[in-house]
C-alpha cells in the first residue's frame, strides 16, 4: 500500500489487518516452542541416510490462508496501478508485480519442501523496491521531466561543451539561432557566434541584454551565461539562457512615450517637461537659459468656428515648428492647451525669429479663405533662482503673456521685477477684496447724466476703493485684476446693492425722478443669474426698475447673441431701461441694432477721438444718432470734454451727455447737493 499509494484505503481496515498479521507473526514464533503449526520428521534411508520432511497442522492452513490473501491483495493493487498509472510508471508496479508472482509459484512448488528457496525472492522484491523507488524511477523521471521543461520553456536554451561545440538546444533557442531567420549584430556576427565568442574567451558569467537585428527588425535580448565546473574548478562546459525582451521593452517604451508625451502632438507634457527642463537646468550651473512659453489668442474661439480638426491643427503645427524651425531649442512641450513651453539658451535667442516662426506656423494650417487672425503671444522668464521649481517658471512666463493679450502690435513680454511687483499688488488687491466690501471700503460715486440743458437726469454708479492705507485705488488698478479672475462679479453685485439702497433712500426722499445706470460686466452673464439677481434687488428695496437703469456692453451680448437677446427682453417686460454702453468701440454693427432692442444708446466720445479721419467719422456718428431716434432710443454721450463737442453732438441730435465737462464722478453726497442746490442743473 505505501508503494502504491493510498488510492485503497477506502477498501482496507488498516488496524485490522495489522492486527491479524501482527498475530500470525507471533503464532510464528511461537511454533518453535509449541509445534502447533508444523514441525520436520527426519526419515532415515536404508543407506543410513536422512532427509527431513515437513509435517503441518490444520492451524498451518489458516497462516497459509492468511498469506495468500495479502499477496493476492497485493497482485491485485500492483496491478491496478501498473493499467492506471501514466506509461512512464507502468514498468515501476509490473515489474514488482511479476516478482511477487515468481515467488508465489516458487512457494507452492516447494509447499512440501523442509527447504523454502522462495525466501530469497523476498530480499530480490526489496531490492528491486529500493532501486525503483530511489534511483530508476526518480533519475529516469528527473531526466526526462528535465528535458520536456527545458525543451518547452519560454526562454532559449542551449548547452555548450568545454570546446564551445553546441550539445543542446531547446525550441525556443532553435528559432533565434535558425539560419532562416538569424539573429546578427551591427557588425553582423550572428548570436551563435557572438555566445561562443563569450563562452570562451569572456571573463566569468554574463547577465546583460544585447541587441541584434533580423533585418531591419531589432530584437532585444537579455543573455545569461552559466560556466559549470568540477569540484576541483575545472570547467565541464556551460550554458546560455536568452529572454527576448523585444515585446516587453517595446511596451515599456510605449507606456513611458504615453505617460511622457502629449497624445497629440508628441511633444513633452507639462510634467515630463518640467522634469527634463529641470535636469539640464541643475546641470548647467553656468549656462544662462530662459523659459519660453507661447500662448495663442482666443484660441478656444477657434474650436468653435472652425472646428475641433482645425484646432488640432493649429496645435500639431506649431509643436512641428518647434521641432523643425526654432533653431537652439533645448527641451519643449506642450504644457497647456494652446500653451507651449521651450527651454533654451540666452546666447542665442533671437526674439524676432522666434516670433515669426511661430507666427507661420499658427498660420499655415487655417482656410485660406476663412479671416479670422491668428495672434501667438510669447512670455519669456530669464531663469536667475534655479531653486525655483520649472512650473513656477513656466507660470512667470504666462504671467508677463497675461499684460500684453489683447494688444494686436506687442507679441513678446518678459517677467521682470515691475511686473513681478505688479503681480504681487493684484494679489495683495485679491485677498483683501472680501475685507473691502465687508468693512464698506468699496465707495459707489455717481457721475451725473445731464440733458441738452443741463438739468440733470441721473447719474452712472461707479466703484472706488478707499483702502485705509493704500488711500484711494483708482478703478483702472483694480477693475482689470477682478475681470480677469471673476472676482468682478463680487463688486457688481455690491455695487448693485448700494445703487438699489440709495434709490430707495431717494424714493423716501420724494426724488423719485432721478435714476442710476449700473455696469453689467461680461463675466455677470456666466457666473450670476441676472434676471433673478435683479428682479430680487427691486423686491427687496421696493424701487421701480425703471429708476435702476442696466448698462450692457456688446462683448457681452454677441458671445451668445440668442441667450442674451432673450435675457434683455424678460428685463424689459418687467421695467428695467436697458443701455448698451460704449457702442462704437468694439464691434459694432447695423445687426447690433437690428437685433438688439435695448432702450438707450451710449456712445463713448472716443470713437471721434481715435479716427484719423474726423469728418468721415463725424458722419458715421451723425447716422448712427439718426438711426437710433428713427428707432425710438435715446443716444448718450459720454467722455465729452469740451463745450465745442456738446455743440456739435446737440446739432447731431444727441439727447443726452455724460463727461467731465459737465462734471466729474463724485461722491454721493456732493452729487445730491449738485442736484438740489444747483436747481437741478449743472
Amino acid at each position: 500500500m505505501e508503494y502504491v499509494g493510498s488510492e485503497f484505503n477506502e477498501f482496507v481496515n488498516r488496524k485490522l489487518m495489522l492486527l491479524v498479521l501482527t498475530a500470525d507473526t507471533i503464532s510464528l514464533a511461537l511454533n518453535n516452542v509449541f509445534g502447533h503449526l508444523f514441525h520436520l520428521n527426519g526419515i532415515r534411508m536404508s543407506d543410513n541416510e536422512i532427509y527431513y520432511e515437513l509435517a503441518v497442522t490444520h492451524f498451518f492452513y489458516i497462516h497459509y490462508f492468511i498469506i495468500m490473501m495479502l499477496v493476492a491483495f497485493c497482485l491485485a493493487s500492483l496491478l491496478y496501478r501498473a493499467f492506471h498509472a501514466p506509461l512512464f510508471y507502468r514498468s515501476k508496479y509490473l515489474l514488482i508485480a511479476v516478482i511477487m508472482v515468481v515467488i508465489v509459484v516458487m512457494n507452492v512448488l516447494t509447499f512440501k519442501s523442509a527447504i523454502d528457496i522462495s525466501i530469497m525472492g523476498y530480499a530480490v522484491e526489496a531490492i528491486c523496491i529500493y532501486y525503483c523507488v530511489f534511483i530508476f524511477t526518480p533519475q529516469r523521471l528527473l531526466q526526462k521531466t528535465l528535458l520536456l521543461v527545458a525543451q518547452d520553456m519560454s526562454v532559449a536554451l542551449f548547452v555548450l561543451d568545454i570546446e564551445g561545440k553546441r550539445l543542446y538546444n531547446n525550441k525556443c533557442a532553435e528559432q533565434l539561432l535558425s539560419r532562416d531567420h538569424a539573429l546578427a549584430d551591427r557588425e553582423g556576427t550572428t548570436l551563435e557566434e557572438w555566445c561562443r565568442h563569450q563562452y570562451l574567451y569572456g571573463a566569468g558569467e554574463f547577465n546583460g541584454e544585447q541587441t541584434f537585428y533580423r533585418g531591419i527588425e531589432e530584437v532585444i535580448l537579455k543573455i545569461q551565461l552559466q560556466r559549470m565546473v568540477d569540484g576541483n574548478k575545472q570547467l565541464q562546459g556551460g550554458y546560455f539562457v536568452i529572454q527576448d525582451r523585444t515585446e516587453e521593452i517595446n511596451k515599456l517604451k510605449e507606456e513611458r512615450y504615453q505617460a511622457t508625451h502629449d497624445s497629440l502632438t508628441g511633444l513633452y507634457n507639462k510634467e515630463y517637461f518640467c522634469e527634463e527642463a529641470e535636469k539640464y537646468i541643475n546641470g548647467h550651473a553656468q549656462e544662462e537659459l530662459l523659459i519660453l512659453c507661447t500662448d495663442i489668442r482666443e484660441f478656444k474661439m477657434i474650436n468653435d468656428l472652425f472646428g475641433a480638426k482645425v484646432g488640432d491643427s493649429v496645435l500639431v503645427n506649431c509643436a512641428r515648428m518647434l521641432e523643425d524651425q526654432v533653431n537652439g531649442a533645448l527641451i519643449y512641450g506642450r504644457i497647456g492647451n494652446d500653451i507651449f513651453g521651450v527651454l533654451m539658451p540666452k546666447a542665442i535667442y533671437d526674439e524676432e525669429h522666434f516670433a515669426n516662426e511661430a507666427q507661420k506656423a499658427f498660420a499655415s494650417c487655417m482656410d485660406k479663405n476663412a479671416f479670422f487672425p491668428l495672434i501667438n503671444y510669447i512670455g519669456v522668464y530669464e531663469i536667475t533662482d534655479r531653486t525655483i521649481p520649472v512650473s513656477v517658471m513656466c507660470d512667470r512666463a504666462r504671467m508677463a503673456i497675461a499684460t500684453i493679450k489683447g494688444d494686436y502690435h506687442k507679441r513678446v513680454a518678459y517677467y521682470d521685477d515691475v511686473l513681478r511687483e505688479n503681480i504681487r499688488y493684484e494679489q495683495e488687491l485679491i485677498s483683501e477684496l472680501d475685507d473691502a466690501i465687508r468693512e464698506g471700503q468699496l465707495k459707489m460715486y455717481l457721475q451725473p447724466q445731464v440733458s441738452t440743458e443741463g438739468k440733470i437726469l441721473g447719474g452712472e454708479a461707479l466703484v472706488r476703493w478707499q483702502h485705509p492705507v493704500k488711500g484711494m485705488i483708482a478703478p483702472i488698478a483694480f477693475i482689470p485684476v477682478f475681470e480677469k479672475n471673476g472676482l468682478i462679479s463680487d463688486v457688481d453685485k455690491y455695487m448693485w446693492e448700494s445703487a438699489c439702497k440709495q434709490l430707495r433712500k431717494w424714493k423716501d426722499e420724494g426724488k423719485e425722478d432721478l435714476y442710476i445706470s449700473v455696469n453689467i460686466s461680461p463675466r455677470d452673464f456666466y457666473l450670476l443669474n441676472i434676471y433673478q439677481v435683479f428682479t430680487e434687488l427691486v423686491n427687496k428695496y421696493d424701487i421701480a426698475p425703471q429708476n435702476l437703469k442696466l448698462e450692457i456692453t456688446e462683448t457681452a451680448v454677441v458671445i451668445d447673441l440668442q441667450r442674451q437677446m432673450e435675457l434683455i427682453e424678460r428685463l424689459r417686460r418687467i421695467g428695467f431701461v436697458v443701455e448698451m454702453d460704449d457702442f462704437g468701440s468694439g464691434y459694432s454693427s447695423l445687426n447690433m441694432l437690428k437685433d438688439i432692442h435695448v432702450d438707450v444708446l451710449k456712445i463713448d466720445m472716443a470713437f471721434l477721438r481715435k479716427a484719423e479721419d474726423e469728418e468721415r467719422s463725424k458722419k458715421i456718428l451723425q447716422m448712427i444718432i439718426s438711426l437710433s431716434g428713427q428707432l425710438g432710443m435715446p443716444v448718450i454721450t459720454e467722455g465729452v470734454e469740451t463745450a465745442e463737442q456738446v455743440e456739435i453732438l446737440t446739432e447731431m441730435g444727441c439727447d443726452m451727455f455724460q463727461g467731465y465737462y459737465f462734471a466729474k464722478p463724485m461722491e454721493v453726497e456732493k452729487f445730491e447737493e449738485l442736484y438740489l442746490e444747483g436747481g437741478k442743473h449743472v
